[in-house]
């Protein structure tokens, strides 16, 4: 297998969802931030710190949840954690294409006090922590579901109480950046054969090769 190959067959492995959500959110972030009135100004924040940090977290617990095969991978030669890795940079990819495009829209459209390069950081550093969450969560948890609420969680505290004690988005990112990258270190670990392996014994692993959660 040929390295364009394997990457071609990650891809199609991740499923829509790791392509569609990061553009819808980037989409909705810049429609309502577009919007003029006081409440659309407000949502419009809201939506563009959260929304494809948001949507990219989703994606990527989708994709670690989504493998049905977990037997059959532990068996092969390439690490299965090197397999979810790479499934993984999909998602991340786009988002990372879908926030450059958004941030210069909004730099050539917006008000004049936008900042790119402190939005930019911003979505970064959350993207890589609610993306850490997501994944460790699903392989802790065997599910998508618990990861689900975690980023839901994981936002509203943001918004409504992280926002207000550190309202610096660059000082949020550079303390977001090294403990998103933490959670999903530990969590492709956990993805080692005799981890993974105790835990498919435990019963606790995603998904077995009969497709059972």
């Amino acid at each position: 297998m040929t390295a364009a190959t394997r990457w071609t067959h990650e891809a199609r492995r991740c499923g829509r969802q790791a392509f569609l959500l990061p553009v819808l959110a980037a989409l909705l972030a810049y429609l309502t931030s577009t919007t003029g009135s006081g409440a659309g100004m407000l949502l419009g924040r809201s939506l563009l710190s959260c929304a494809l940090p948001a949507a990219t977290a989703l994606a990527c617990a989708a994709v670690v949840a989504r493998e049905q095969l977990l037997e059959l991978h532990l068996s092969l030669p390439t690490r299965y954690p090197l397999a979810v890795a790479r499934r993984l940079s999909w998602p991340v990819t786009v988002a990372a294409l879908a926030a450059g495009v958004l941030v210069t829209l909004l730099a050539l459209t917006g008000p004049r006090e936008f900042d790119p390069a402190a939005v930019l950081l911003e979505l970064a550093g959350l993207t890589v922590l609610l993306s850490g969450v997501a994944v460790w969560a699903t392989v802790r948890f065997g599910s998508a579901a618990p990861a689900t609420g975690l980023v839901v969680a994981a936002v509203l505290a943001k918004l409504m109480l992280v926002d207000r004690i550190v309202p610096d988005g660059t000082a949020q990112a550079l303390l977001a950046l090294p403990a998103g990258a933490l959670l999903t270190v530990r969590a492709l670990r956990a993805l080692e054969p005799g981890r993974a392996g105790a835990r498919l014994d435990r019963g606790t692993a995603p998904y077995t090769s009969d497709g059972e959660t």
